[in-house]
């Protein structure tokens, strides 16, 4: 073992977590921070979270964003041990630690645009990008991203990307009844379905891949022997019946990433130039081969 995977191995069995999840962590920090100091905090953009209430009460009384978080948080915090379990929890508590440091060390930072618009879109992708990095991460950083994360181990069939709009949109509504301001609510939602879409893009949108069902006549076997050996995919025989024909045939089934997609075209053509094949898209594929983030674990599971 080299001397960094030791060093490596030491970090992780005292924290519970490896370098990279440190540095997943801090990329996603400065990202949130630049996006509040240099769109949010300066257009009034609340955009849900507990950074958004930050924000509305750093207007009205001058608290620091990233104080605030971290008070707020503690509830939160005990709210989760009883799901996540002990360990999980002190880990998000120490990380919102580093997050609300960050965002107030930054908040030097000028707000370097007035047009909302652009606030919105430059900020929203920010904030979708980091929290994404968080969630790949496997980590929290409190807040409404830890709520979040309590809430899809009860509800698995929900996107972390959509359980962020509807916890942030509450908040934003609060917000927009404190600034008495419509405006400002309309824009903080802009913003927030903006981070919504980057965060589910880049957690599971981008991991999209094809689906073949390819109903081979003749060298079904090659075609097979091909995808393993020459794409290294895993395909599975399903048997069924032509109910044209009345015949028994083999259909292939395997699932490929797109930039594979004209290469098992070409290889299926090649040995079978008359099947029939039928490609299917898949939003998301977890598996060997492809990325696993379980997202929905329990300290029960």
């Amino acid at each position: 073992m080299s001397k960094d995977q030791s060093e490596e191995r030491t970090l992780s069995a005292r924290l519970g977590i490896t370098s990279k999840q440190i540095l997943y962590l801090l990329i996603a920090d400065i990202g949130y921070a630049l996006a509040l100091n240099l769109f949010y905090v300066g257009n009034n953009i609340a955009a849900g979270g507990l950074a958004g209430i930050g924000t509305v009460l750093n207007y009205f009384f001058s608290w620091p964003i990233g104080l605030t978080v971290l008070v707020l948080t503690v509830p939160i915090v005990v709210l989760g041990a009883k799901i996540k379990g002990k360990a999980y929890v002190i880990m998000a508590l120490i990380t919102t630690a580093v997050y609300s440091l960050i965002v107030d060390l930054l908040s030097f930072l000028p707000c370097i645009t007035e047009d909302k618009i652009v606030a919105v879109v430059f900020g929203g992708i920010l904030y979708g990008a980091s929290s994404a990095l968080v969630v790949k991460a496997r980590l929290s950083t409190g807040g409404t991203d830890l709520l979040a994360k309590i809430i899809i181990t009860k509800a698995k069939t929900l996107s972390i990307g959509t359980l962020y709009m509807l916890i942030d949109g509450t908040i934003v509504v609060a917000a927009m009844i404190a600034y008495r301001n419509v405006s400002a609510g309309i824009y903080a939602l802009m913003a927030i379905a903006v981070c919504s879409i980057v965060t589910d893009k880049l957690t599971s949108g981008f991991n999209r891949a094809q689906m073949f069902y390819i109903f081979a006549g003749q060298n079904s076997d090659k075609i097979t022997e091909a995808i393993l050996n020459e794409m290294h995919r895993g395909v599975t025989a399903i048997s069924g019946t032509g109910k044209f024909s009345n015949s028994a045939r083999e259909i292939l089934l395997t699932v490929v990433k797109p930039n594979e997609t004209p290469i098992l075209k070409a290889l299926v053509h090649k040995l079978d130039p008359a099947a029939f094949v039928v490609l299917v898209s898949a939003n998301e594929i977890i598996g060997n081969g492809f990325e696993d983030i379980n997202l929905t674990e329990t300290i029960n599971d």
